[in-house]
């Protein structure tokens, strides 16, 4: 990537995913262009009113019912959270000359259709700057969907930014989340889009059936048994006979739990290899053919998909945590990134990546009163 002599900045980025189980933030320094230092980075878990709060503020947006009393406290109780995250980055930077310039706070989805034109993450950005009197981006995806694009995924830049360095093109770069989504990246060439569920299926039938908010290195998956038929019916939705650049809600796939009756060991053996084999089907829709696949996002943990992606894919699958580069915060760093893009108006969507007409910069900048 071409460096500009651009001022240097000290960003955090915030991101809270499609998992719905905390906030990552990253302090990272760049210039918009490259990646200068990564300097710190931490997680807060959501306590669990808030879990169940947000996925009944999901439900009420699908349904289109929403208790806007309760939105709006829920944003306020997700920005204090968001600042206790700030402050433990603040807290473990013993750089006491750096100054924090940016903060780039991607706020938590609740409900995404790019046909309807819509895409909601809650947050307050306004009393996140108030209280910290720091500017802050927020609304990073609805620049793009007002311009036809999908609003999704948005990290592709960073993706290239940051892997580039390490290998030789063409590579993949799959992030695993609550929805898991693949960037190509050859030289400056960028292909990417979302697949499909990622941990999101799995993570409720967890809590549902075994009191867990996720399947720990996949040891639940690897005790169960795929039911080929039904996982034909997963790989046969209308979803994967769209042709790339395109996203995915959170509860799209919920359809076929509600009708399910299969064993929850078995369902989550189903859906696991039901990630890894979306992921693999992906790869088709790349310019030419990959030999590494790097994963990261809370899906590289689980051994199982790991171990599936390349039993199916038969190509060189790396955990980026094996090549230093922290699996967790590969998306908080990517809004600490974004948010400097940004500000500077440079691009941050292009029309291989979310559909776009042409490369746009996007983000709402919120500067603190006064």
């Amino acid at each position: 990537m071409y460096k500009k002599n651009v001022k240097e900045f000290y960003s955090i980025g915030l991101m809270s995913g499609t998992s719905m189980d905390g906030i990552d933030a990253s302090l990272i320094q760049t210039d918009g262009f490259v990646i200068d230092d990564y300097i710190q980075n931490c997680s807060i878990e959501y306590p669990v009113d808030v879990k169940v709060k947000l996925k009944e503020a999901s439900e009420q947006f699908h349904e289109k019912n929403i208790n806007w009393t309760n939105t709006h406290q829920l944003k306020r109780s997700l920005a204090d959270l968001n600042l206790i995250a700030i402050n433990e980055i603040l807290k473990k930077n013993t750089d006491t000359s750096l100054k924090v310039d940016l903060i780039g706070y991607h706020g938590q989805t609740v409900y995404h259709s790019p046909l309807n034109k819509v895409s909601i993450q809650l947050g307050d950005p306004k009393y996140v700057s108030n209280m910290t009197n720091i500017p802050v981006v927020f609304n990073f995806r609805i620049c793009d969907i007002l311009n036809g694009g999908q609003g999704a995924p948005l990290t592709p830049i960073y993706h290239a930014t940051r892997f580039s360095k390490l290998f030789r093109g063409p590579i993949a770069v799959v992030n695993i989340g609550g929805i898991s989504n693949v960037t190509y990246i050859d030289g400056e060439r960028l292909t990417a889009f979302d697949v499909g569920p990622g941990n999101c299926l799995i993570d409720d039938v967890m809590l549902k059936y075994f009191s867990k908010d996720f399947d720990d290195e996949g040891l639940f998956a690897l005790q169960g048994d795929v039911d080929g038929k039904f996982l034909a019916t997963l790989m046969s939705d209308d979803f994967f006979k769209i042709m790339p650049p395109k996203s995915l809600d959170r509860n799209y796939f919920h359809k076929y739990l509600k009708s399910s009756e299969k064993s929850p060991q078995n369902l989550i053996s189903t859906l696991s290899y039901f990630t890894a084999n979306m992921i693999v089907d992906a790869l088709k829709y790349f310019p030419t053919d990959v030999d590494k696949i790097i994963i990261c996002g809370g899906g590289s943990k689980n051994k199982y998909i790991t171990k599936k992606i390349t039993e199916l894919s038969k190509k060189d699958v790396i955990i980026s945590d094996s090549i230093g580069v922290s699996s967790r915060y590969v998306e908080s760093e990517a809004f600490a990134y974004l948010a400097v893009r940004c500000l500077l108006n440079l691009d941050i969507s292009y029309p291989m990546t979310t559909g776009i007409k042409s490369a746009m910069s996007g983000g709402s900048v919120f500067r603190p009163a006064g």
